[in-house]
């Protein structure tokens, strides 16, 4: 394995065994290795083909979109390009008119935090998306699948012996309803809904080409069978079932619905690019067996309540939530509020459940519009619209016998999953999470020229 991939893999495992590195010891160094990872590769792929300019320009805008937010502006400046900041700094803040000048962040130590972790994950994006090669890939892929049936048993243990700690050992700092190594369950679940695609795509990929070398004749297939090659196969096959009977057991609703979302779009990539009936046939079989196997452990009653028990139309307040941050919106249409702000400026605007404090908006498109504003959210959405661009041509281009096709469809169907599960949660904002993100859109990316290339020369990478 080169050190591309054990680095990415490193990060990956840190992030997740770290309780989704949410407290400062663990994303303080997350961050500042994925800086490093990314501009080593960067550094290390001066050859390669490099990231397309409008991608990485898109993405160095909206890191100056962030960094705009944070210069120092004079009272009657700020009044005028943002009017809401300074109705709530005169509110919220201290001696502002007498000190004479802000940013337009409310919290520009909190925004600045924002901005060193969005720089980090962009060079680590743009490092590993150059630098991976296929046999980086394979092993990236198989280390993310074997680290995701790992922490899905310790889960499945966890919940069978909890006694309210984390491993046992950690209280969660912040309470919260933890499973696995996270504090929280819909987090685990976003987690595993981008580990288990990714898996269960490189599961697609070493069936389609085992399968394809040892169907000459019964002899090769017997081999095969008796082969370490085999054992790995099915060990995998089994890995992912497993990482889909703990993401059940979470009882996350919006994870478990992510989870038949992303076996459906499995079944679309199998439908539409897989050649041959009987392989259709095996792998949608497959998929129905993982479902399957997922329902039955937890029990159809059990997830029938979880569904059904003490309907809430407002969805346990996201309704009100989402209301009252579309004030903030209306508010702050232009700059918004500063990246990572807006639980202070909830204090402000919230109108619902005032016995708590929502810090979250429970959906990161409306939060990323209030504290972004225009000016980040339209820099963000060119990276959005450049990096769909780039996905399609790189699918298009890999030819689906091989296994870096079926890599690939893993990534991105992991990153559709996690884009439905953000629409009620805020899974992304776990530094773990976010940095199993990139390194999934990173392996959507990278060139594909290698997959074109013969067995023996790809393995070399």
């Amino acid at each position: 394995m080169s050190w591309r991939a054990l680095a990415a893999l490193a990060l990956v495992c840190w992030g997740a065994v770290a309780f989704g590195a949410v407290y400062p010891w663990a994303y303080l160094p997350l961050f500042a290795a994925s800086g490093l990872v990314g501009a080593a590769g960067i550094a290390g792929a001066r050859h390669s083909a490099p990231t397309p300019f409008v991608l990485t320009a898109a993405l160095v805008l909206t890191a100056a979109a962030i960094a705009v937010q944070l210069i120092p502006l004079p009272v009657a400046a700020l009044r005028t390009i943002s009017p809401g900041t300074d109705s709530f700094l005169r509110q919220y803040t201290v001696g502002y008119v007498i000190a004479g000048r802000h940013a337009l962040s409310i919290v520009p130590a909190a925004t600045v935090k924002a901005l060193t972790a969005v720089c980090a994950l962009a060079l680590l994006l743009v490092g590993l998306s150059r630098a991976l090669t296929h046999a980086d890939a394979e092993h990236l892929a198989r280390g993310i699948g074997a680290l995701g049936a790992c922490v899905a048993i310790a889960a499945i243990v966890q919940k069978a012996v909890w006694n309210g700690k984390i491993y046992g050992v950690w209280t969660p700092l912040e309470g919260g309803n933890p499973f696995g190594p996270f504090v929280n369950r819909n987090h685990y679940a976003g987690w595993m809904l981008m580990a288990l695609p990714l898996a269960l795509g490189y599961f697609w990929g070493r069936v389609t080409r085992e399968l394809r070398d040892a169907r000459h004749g019964s002899g090769a297939r017997m081999r095969w069978l008796a082969s370490a090659s085999a054992s790995e196969t099915v060990l995998l096959g089994f890995g992912v079932a497993v990482m889909a009977v703990s993401l059940m057991l979470s009882m996350s609703r919006s994870g478990i619905v992510g989870l038949f979302l992303a076996l459906i779009i499995a079944g679309w990539w199998i439908a539409r690019r897989q050649a041959s009936g009987s392989m259709r046939a095996f792998l949608g079989a497959y998929l129905g067996f993982v479902a399957l196997a997922a329902v039955v452990w937890v029990g159809v009653d059990t997830l029938a309540v979880r569904f059904t028990a003490n309907p809430d139309p407002t969805l346990g307040g996201r309704v009100e939530i989402w209301r009252d941050t579309w004030h903030i919106v209306r508010e702050f249409p232009v700059t918004g509020t500063g990246l990572d702000t807006y639980g202070t400026a909830m204090l402000a605007y919230q109108t619902a459940a005032l016995d708590k404090h929502f810090a979250e908006a429970h959906n990161d498109y409306l939060q990323l519009l209030a504290e972004g504003g225009l000016l980040v959210c339209v820099p963000a959405t060119i990276a959005l619209v450049a990096f769909g661009g780039l996905v399609w041509r790189r699918v298009r281009d890999a030819s689906a016998a091989r296994t870096g096709y079926w890599i690939r469809a893993g990534a991105v169907t992991g990153m559709l999953a996690i884009a439905f599960q953000e629409l009620g949660d805020f899974s992304l904002q776990m530094p773990g999470n976010a940095v199993l993100f990139v390194v999934l859109a990173a392996l959507a990316i990278r060139p594909s020229t290698d997959d074109r290339r013969p067995r023996v020369r790809a393995d070399h990478g």
